[in-house]
């Protein structure tokens, strides 16, 4: 399978056409937040049990996944690998941020004895 643009409905112009691509974008904008708070989680796990941050094999494996949906789906999987590397950085940073800052905990205040 690969990249599908037919010609252009009659009933589709260049507003509609926008507005279902800034849908897309809202959408894209969505998953990008909500893997990033899926990613500070499993950093909060590995955090408590003891697991080491950077584990490359699983970066690997996410752009092994990555290159095999551009190949099957007509996108250039250097594009994809490039947007990969780039999330995963902020990742990465988010999560370092995250251990600096003691986790979840050190935004509650603690409560005192009285």
């Amino acid at each position: 399978m690969s990249l599908r643009v037919g010609p252009v409905n009659a009933s589709e112009d260049l507003e509609s056409l926008r507005a279902r691509l800034d849908a897309v974008d809202a959408g894209l904008l969505d998953a990008v937040r909500e893997r990033l708070e899926v990613c500070l989680r499993i950093g909060e796990y590995k955090r408590v049990h003891g697991v080491a941050m950077m584990q490359p094999h699983r970066i690997a494996t996410v752009q092994g996944r990555a290159a095999r949906y551009a190949e099957e789906h007509g996108i250039e999987p250097a594009f994809l690998r490039r947007l990969y590397d780039t999330i995963i950085a902020e990742t990465c940073r988010l999560e370092d941020e995250w251990i600096a800052t003691g986790g979840p905990d050190a935004d509650v205040p603690q409560r005192s004895a009285s």
